[in-house]
């Protein structure tokens, strides 16, 4: 449709500019007779001089009524009409010969038919070719055959020079509106396209040739962290690893950016919590700007992951069944062998041994058949203060020594939705970790609590801080995989297993390092609403 504002904003453009040629006219009206000493050649000198003045004062006038922009329509038909009755009496008591005149009485009515755009402004023509006859009429008394044909001959211009000018303002109005619906359904479309790119599952950046921020979807906004006004700002203060990715992309094809072609990054984080990013850098505009997407690495990763033991997952569980059978075995024959009384002590301790591995073992077992039989959570609204205060003291029941809790305030207003057994599950494997690192490192079991909200995601988190030796950088990327262990006698599931029941239900978990040592393991939930 038609934007009908538009319309009249390019009207009141072309009436200003209109209303500064009249004044500059009227003003040259004025004077030209004077400069160039030609007031004989005047048909009446006294009313020339009153009707060009006065043609002036209301060219000022007419001028600033097109600033003031009020009633368009109005003044786009009225003054034509005005400049044709003075251009007129301008004539009548003007030189002796008005071709001069007629011919701008024919352009005032060419630029009062572009104005209105209608067949109404033939009506203008028809003022003019009146305006004609009448000046002839006043100044002569009678006309000759050779008056009459010139007489006809200027009216029958003006009325042809109308007309086409009637067909030539239709036609741009007819051009114009095509135009402007062509521009309304072009800047829709870049609505929509813009709309699809912010909602798109796939960050998306935008980057100049000085590496400043053009275009950031909501995707890439939070995953970067969200960054304060980042349009405009070097993508260095934004993400120093990915403007380096991109320095070095440049850099490895010769530091132009049309040669880039779905150049693949290296993933990175912007935020220790934050998530894995992909990053492709793509040529776009001739090498003048370059497209970064960024794609979630961890998703990526975690559905290979889950691939890959989807299709270990049946076979792991039909091997854990069935060394479950001979195993039980193992751990019957081994108990009689130590009830018997007549047992060494160094058979005793062999004994003692195949007792723990067995046992080890059936921990495995276990653990591994959690993992192939693990069921949907039934996800409820959980008060974080109350279920933490109450955790607590279940778990402190259940141990042979006296650990040392450090529990900070909880907002009571803190909500979560979370599987409550499944998140039992996953703080009691993050509890026996750190108290037994703690311990290992200070002789203390001594563990620290806190959960609040995080100022720039805004979700709900809970950490689990120990006072262990801390976690490296080759050890944080490795933690969650599934049998993967620092401790001689540990499994190297619990983690695995606390991560995929937080990703269950929605949350997330992750390892933060630690200003003063030890390991900081944090929860992100998503708010309860």
């Amino acid at each position: 449709m038609l934007n009908n504002n538009k319309k009249i904003e390019f009207g009141w453009q072309f009436l200003r500019y209109y209303s500064v040629i009249r004044l500059i006219l009227a003003l040259l009206l004025l004077l030209f007779p004077f400069i160039f000493k030609a007031q004989e050649h005047l048909y009446d000198v006294d009313t020339y001089t009153s009707v060009a003045i006065s043609y002036l004062i209301v060219a000022n006038l007419l001028l600033f009524m097109a600033f003031v922009e009020h009633h368009f329509r109005v003044q786009a038909l009225t003054q034509p009409l005005v400049d044709i009755v003075f251009i007129a009496l301008l004539a009548y008591s003007g030189n002796q010969n008005t071709a001069v005149y007629i011919l701008m009485m024919s352009l005032v009515s060419i630029m009062g038919l572009f104005l209105t755009r209608h067949r109404g402004g033939l009506l203008y023509g028809l003022f003019a070719c009146g305006a004609v006859v009448l000046i002839k009429h006043f100044r002569e008394d009678s006309l000759s055959t050779a008056d009459f044909s010139e007489l006809s001959l200027q009216v029958a211009g003006i009325l042809a020079v109308t007309v086409l000018a009637n067909i030539l303002a239709r036609r741009m109005t007819d051009y114009e509106v095509e135009t402007l619906e062509q521009s309304h359904s072009i800047h829709k479309m870049h609505q929509l396209n813009r709309q699809i790119i912010d909602k798109m599952n796939r960050g998306v950046l935008v980057v100049d040739a000085s590496n400043a921020v053009q275009h950031i979807n909501q995707t890439a906004w939070y995953g970067l962290g969200l960054p304060e006004n980042p349009i405009g700002k070097p993508l260095k203060l934004i993400a120093d690893d990915l403007s380096y990715q991109l320095e070095k992309a440049l850099k490895d094809h010769n530091g132009s950016t049309s040669s880039l072609d779905t150049v693949e990054g290296l993933p990175f984080r912007t935020t220790n919590t934050g998530p894995q990013l992909l990053p492709h850098f793509i040529s776009l505009v001739e090498g003048e700007k370059v497209l970064i997407t960024l794609d979630n690495y961890s998703d990526v990763m975690k559905r290979a992951h889950q691939l890959k033991l989807a299709s270990l997952g049946q076979l792991t569980a039909n091997i854990a069944h069935e060394v479950k059978n001979p195993l039980s075995a193992v751990s019957q024959a081994t108990a009689l062998l130590a009830e018997k009384e007549q047992t060494s002590a160094e058979d005793a301790e062999l004994v003692n041994i195949i007792q723990r591995q067995s046992k080890r073992i059936n921990e495995i077992i276990e653990n591994v058949q959690k993992v192939s039989k693990s069921k949907p959570p039934n996800r409820e609204a959980i008060i974080l203060s109350r279920f933490i205060n109450q955790f607590v003291k279940e778990y402190c029941q259940g141990l042979k020594f006296e650990p040392v809790i450090t529990l900070e305030d909880i907002d009571e207003k803190l909500m979560v939705a979370f599987d409550q057994s499944q998140l039992k599950q996953v703080l009691s494997n993050l509890f026996d970790n750190g108290l037994k690192f703690s311990y290992i490192n200070i002789k203390e079991h001594r563990l620290h609590i806190t959960a609040g909200q995080d100022p720039v995601s805004e979700d709900l988190f809970l950490d689990v801080i120990d006072e262990g030796t801390g976690i490296s950088l080759e050890q944080k990327e490795k933690i969650f995989e599934p049998f993967y262990t620092t401790a001689h006698d540990g499994t190297g599931l619990g983690l695995y297993i606390s991560k995929e029941l937080c990703e269950a239900n929605q949350a997330r978990l992750d390892c933060i390092p630690v200003a003063f040592g030890g390991a900081c393991f944090r929860i992100s939930f998503d708010s309860y609403n």
